[in-house]
Formats: C-alpha cells, sequence, structure tokens
C-alpha cells in the first residue's frame, strides 16, 4: 500500500546486501495476487516462509445495513484474495528441492473468537482462515512444510489506536486500565513472537492456530 514506505525499505536492506525485491498486490484482484508470485519467481528460486499479513482498511458498519454488492467485495477482499495467495504460496514452496524447514504463517485476529463491534465480515474472514490453516495443516503436501495462523490480541498499531480512540500515552494509560491488562504488546514484540516461537524455535508446536495475548 506504501510504495514510498517499500522503497525506504529497501534502501536499508541494500546497505545490508540483503537480496531482495517489493511489489505491490491487491488482494481484491486475482490477477495483482498472480502477478506478484510471478515477479517472486523471477527474482528467487525458492520460498521458505511466506507470512500472509494482508489486510484491508477495517469499514465498522451495522450488519443490516450492508449492501450486497459490499458483502462479496469486501469477503473477496478479506478471505478469497488469502486463499488465493496461501494457494501460490505453498505451490512454489512444494517445488523446493531440499528439505529444509517451510513455513506459511496467516496472520489472523482475535476478532476470529470473539467477534467485535461492527466488523462481522472482518471477524467472519479471519476465522475462516483459521479453518482453512487448520485443513491445510492436515494435508501432506511434505512434512516439512508446517502451516500456522496466529491470532493476536492488543498490538500498539496504527489501526490499533484509531480503532480505540488513542491519541496519546495517557490514552493508552486508560486503556490499559479499562481492559485490566499490564501492557499493550508492540509490533517488534509480535514480529519477535513469530520468529522465535515460530520460525527458529526448536520445540515442536502442534496446534496450527496459535494464540498472542497480552495479559
Amino acid at each position: 500500500k506504501n510504495i514510498n514506505q517499500a522503497k525506504l525499505i529497501s534502501k536499508e536492506l541494500d546497505k545490508l546486501n540483503i537480496r531482495h525485491a517489493f511489489t505491490k498486490m491487491d488482494f481484491a484482484n486475482a490477477n495483482s495476487i498472480q502477478n506478484a508470485f510471478q515477479k517472486f519467481k523471477s527474482h528467487f528460486n525458492e520460498l521458505n516462509i511466506f507470512i500472509n499479513n494482508a489486510s484491508p482498511k477495517i469499514n465498522r458498519e451495522n450488519f443490516l445495513k450492508l449492501k450486497n454488492e459490499n458483502i462479496l467485495k469486501n469477503l473477496n477482499t478479506l478471505l478469497v484474495g488469502s486463499v488465493i495467495a496461501i494457494k501460490n504460496s505453498l505451490k512454489i514452496i512444494s517445488r523446493k528441492k531440499n528439505n529444509s524447514q517451510s513455513f506459511v504463517i496467516n496472520i489472523s485476529s482475535y476478532s476470529a473468537i470473539s467477534g467485535g463491534k461492527n466488523i462481522h465480515l472482518y471477524a467472519a474472514a479471519k476465522s475462516a482462515l483459521n479453518t482453512l490453516t487448520k485443513a491445510l495443516a492436515r494435508d501432506k503436501y511434505k512434512k516439512n512444510i508446517k502451516i500456522f495462523s496466529i491470532m493476536p490480541r492488543y498490538i500498539n498499531t496504527d489501526t490499533f489506536r484509531r480503532k480505540n480512540s488513542i491519541k496519546n500515552k495517557k490514552d493508552l494509560k486508560n486503556f490499559i486500565k479499562s481492559k485490566k491488562i499490564k501492557t499493550v504488546k508492540t509490533s517488534s514484540d509480535f514480529a519477535q513472537f513469530v520468529y522465535k516461537k515460530i520460525i527458529s524455535s526448536k520445540r515442536l508446536i502442534k496446534d496450527p492456530i496459535v494464540h498472542f495475548y497480552t495479559k
């Protein structure tokens, strides 16, 4: 979505001599997803880790006031796009010649369990993503492919702050107090969790649905 930010990250990776590429992908457009994976294959021989963290802006709307065309459009973006991307990632991973461990990691949401005020389609899509993850985890593509869905709760992102009307540290402190929790984790905390507990961990996690709670 933010090409300028992608370019800044790319410059930092250049400094570290890390081979990389980036492209824009529209999850509401199947051709856009297909083209993005084609571009990936033109740069790299194989895929080891696919993290599906795509999510459009969440529009809160009364369920009974949803227009039929918007229901289809939203579910295409929220769910169908993810299904197509996951399929493409598994196809590339399955072609690997070596036996190194590979991962497909879907970033879900706690709303898949709890729902949320006027985010019915988002919650339903994330719940469906969890069910798909469970089904795929049982399929035997190769023993070295692990498929997970991680459900975070309360991460201090722009969306989180906007959704909860948090504009400053005082607002955040009041939110933490109202929810009776100790802290709200950062994006960096979550990234470290994914890396340490899933990707680099030697401890085998059997349940494909992984919770990331803030207590």
